[in-house]
């Protein structure tokens, strides 16, 4: 009895029982979770970027606070007014002066009137102009007044502490007649005054303690006083008070010099280290980004593009919003995160079941997808993060040239198209972001169908650019973006990047063919040159082994041309696909040069262990040589499983004759078979029907175009019954396309030739 068909619903439960399924999920899971602490996915997208026009005027969405570059300004202004700045105080100026006073009193107290009346020395006592030579009356009576007020040493010794005492306020704090700084430079009313040498003992003075014009009132109370307290030993102290000042008054030295080097140092500091004042901006406020040359900024107005400092602002917003999200809308946000991406992944995977389902069923080919995918997402949030540098544009079309280079380009354009989604949505951009990577992603893969030198990967970067610039401009025109230099600067931005993809693609392309072990028409190019030395060992010591090579490579080229696969893999891959042969090349007629058949003397067993032993070590020696896998691939396959047929008979024949019917019953085909593997691929399958063909058109007695045609026509049917091409994607229709391709190409190689009239020799007449 036929069991009922299964319920969707239970064919669904059979297929997540599968360990195959699973591993592909928990990889798909695994980079969905990489990705969303690479990009933040808890956290709201910040959609905005340099040179955007927003469509509306910008309201802040939450409560935030922003710097307030007015009063910072203002606040640094006060700070730089108020600085103190430093003045360097030379006290040694002072003892000068006082040292100089002691003296000329001493030189009046040793001197009589006649003596000092017609000097100028005794005229310093007073405050008269000093080139006064006229005495007076008054002159003399003090001039004696005050020799007898100190007249004794004591009295000396007196004034000495008491000069002292009155100027040591003086000599620590200093004197100025006038400010060396300017208001702007710091403050009037106060400076750092420190002795000479010593800049880190200074202290703050006030200006009036220090301006000789204020100093000087000072001064003489302080004389008055300490004299007036000697009174008892200094007879007249109120004259030698007035005598004393007045020459000091005449003499009081300016001791405090601008250090101006010290003084803008530490004033540039103290400026520097005034902390920046914050404003708070509420909700629905309009933003204003305010700065030093613009403080009456209009805000964040429709159709005006976005510079430096509004996204500095929308920056601030958008981290405070992320601050004060709660941890529900974390959690939603999260979902929505992953849920993204198991449709982008869902999507992925249900392309390759359908369209590439071994590189689904190969664990390392799909890992290598999924990295691909998460290295370009992870580098276009880098270069995006901020907005510093907004070069998304060029890893995802890279991405798309990669893809299309190492597989093919419908792949390339879906999986590109699914990355540009993927971050486009994350990063909470519009649609025009979308269209734009879209289509240089899908370009760039269109035009890498056929690589054949490093500058085309240039020329292809140029393209792309080409088609970029109009295509920003249009879309963004479109989605409400006004027209002006900063929409053409955009455009000119990602036509650069995409530029730069493929400036970068040509540096990269060697090293994706080494990682990704790929042949792009540049390296196999570079393997069919006639100097390889396999290919030079080949003619040295198989030159027809040579020959045949070289008329497979044209026959399996053209053949594949014709199918749509990759006709130069196969011209290379003929090259290269019988340099086993180097191991035994008399063993192989084509090799021979009509001489004797060395399989004459050999079982067929034996023959039939060499011929094989070709294959293992074509193998051996192109891995020796580091061909390409894609190579040494088709060297395995060339052959398949197909029978030696020759040899398969011959043992069968010798078998019959000697009549053991045991030994004809035990004569196993399989030993007669090459190891195989079978065609894998379109290009191997063109090659080993190229192969065979050609080896068994040079036994035709008359290659005419009947029998060229019935030959290659046998061949296929005899290859195809016998099921070499069932591990392969190839059709009914591509290999009636072979065979066309190669009845013709041996119909040229075998072509009717005219034949000419012997030449008749002169005769004489």
């Amino acid at each position: 009895m036929t069991p009922a068909p299964k319920t969707p619903f239970f064919k669904a439960a059979d297929f997540l029982q599968r360990s195959d399924v699973w591993s592909r999920i928990g990889l798909c899971a695994l980079t969905t979770g990489i990705l969303y602490f690479v990009m933040f996915g808890w956290e709201p997208p910040f959609p905005y970027r340099i040179r955007q026009a927003p469509l509306r005027d910008m309201h802040a969405n939450t409560l935030f606070e922003d710097q307030d570059p007015k009063a910072t300004f203002e606040k640094r202004e006060r700070t730089k007014r108020n600085f103190k700045n430093y003045y360097e105080n030379d006290a040694q100026k002072i003892e000068i002066i006082r040292e100089e006073l002691i003296n000329d009193v001493f030189s009046i107290m040793q001197q009589e009137w006649g003596e000092v009346e017609g000097s100028n020395l005794w005229s310093e006592f007073f405050e008269v102009d000093a080139n006064t030579t006229e005495a007076t009356a008054a002159d003399e009576e003090s001039f004696n007044l005050f020799r007898e007020s100190l007249s004794g040493d004591k009295e000396l010794e007196k004034l000495k502490t008491i000069l002292d005492l009155a100027l040591l306020d003086i000599k620590q704090k200093g004197l100025l007649i006038e400010l060396s700084h300017e208001s702007d430079q710091g403050s009037v009313e106060q400076i750092q005054v420190y002795p000479l040498g010593n800049i880190d003992a200074s202290e703050v003075i006030k200006i009036e303690e220090v301006r000789i014009a204020e100093v000087t009132d000072e001064l003489q109370k302080r004389l008055s006083e300490k004299l007036s307290n000697e009174s008892d030993t200094i007879t007249d102290p109120v004259l030698v008070s007035d005598r004393i000042f007045s020459w000091l008054k005449r003499k009081l030295p300016e001791t405090l010099s601008y250090n101006e080097v010290r003084s803008n140092k530490e004033r540039k500091a103290a400026v520097d280290a005034v902390e920046i004042e914050m404003k708070q901006i509420n909700k629905s406020d309009p933003l204003k980004p305010g700065n030093l040359l613009s403080l009456d900024s209009r805000g964040i107005m429709a159709g005006v593009p976005l510079t430096q400092e509004d996204i500095k602002l929308l920056r601030l917003e958008h981290n405070a919003r992320v601050a004060n999200e709660t941890f529900q809308a974390k959690l939603i946000r999260s979902t929505m995160f992953f849920g993204l991406f198991a449709a982008i992944f869902s999507m992925f995977c249900q392309y390759l079941f359908y369209r590439d389902r071994y590189l689904l069923d190969d664990l390392k080919q799909f890992s290598i997808l999924l990295g691909l995918m998460l290295i370009t997402l992870t580098l276009a949030w880098i270069v995006t993060v901020n907005n510093a540098w907004r070069a998304e544009i060029v890893p995802i079309t890279i991405f798309a040239m990669t893809i299309a280079i190492v597989y093919h380009i419908e792949l390339a354009m879906l999986v590109a198209t699914l990355v540009a989604l993927a971050y486009t949505v994350a990063h909470g951009f519009g649609l025009s972001e979308f269209v734009i990577l879209t289509a240089s992603s899908s370009s760039a893969a269109l035009m890498c169908r056929v690589i054949r030198s490093r500058t085309k990967l240039v020329y292809v970067g140029v393209i792309v650019a080409t088609i970029i610039f109009p295509t920003v401009i249009g879309v963004n025109y479109l989605m409400g973006q006004p027209f002006s230099l900063n929409l053409a600067a955009e455009a000119l931005w990602f036509a650069g990047g995409a530029g730069v993809a493929g400036l970068m693609m040509t540096a990269l392309l060697p090293f994706l063919e080494r990682l990704f072990d790929i042949q792009t028409d540049i390296s196999l190019l570079e393997l069919s040159d006639a100097n390889h030395p396999l290919l030079k060992e080949l003619v040295q010591r198989a030159p027809g082994t040579y020959n045949h090579s070289i008329n497979v490579a044209s026959m399996s080229e053209a053949a594949a041309d014709a199918i749509g696969a990759n006709g130069l893999l196969c011209r290379v891959g003929a090259y290269f696909h019988d340099v086993g042969k180097l191991r035994k090349p008399e063993y192989f007629i084509e090799n021979q040069g009509g001489g004797p058949n060395k399989h004459d003397d050999l079982t067929p067993s034996m023959s039939t262990l060499v011929i094989l032993s070709h294959v293992k070590d074509g193998i051996e020696i192109g891995r020796k040589h580091r061909l390409p896998q894609r190579i040494i691939n088709l060297i395995e396959q060339h052959h398949g499983t197909t029978l030696i047929e020759y040899f398969y008979q011959r043992a069968l024949s010798l078998l019959e004759e000697s009549g053991d019917e045991e030994a004809i019953a035990n004569l196993d085909e399989s030993d007669f078979r090459y190891p195989g593997q079978r065609p894998q691929t379109p290009e191997a399958a063109v090659m080993m029907l190229a192969d065979a063909v050609e080896s068994a058109s040079r036994v035709l007695r008359e290659p005419a175009p009947a029998r060229i045609e019935s030959l290659v026509r046998d061949i296929t049917k005899k290859k195809f019954d016998d099921g070499q091409f069932e591990d392969c994607d190839i059709t009914i229709k591509q290999l009636n396309t072979i065979q066309e391709s190669l009845i013709k190409s041996l119909n040229a190689m075998y072509h009717a030739r005219i034949k000419y009239p012997e030449t008749q020799p002169a005769t004489a007449t």
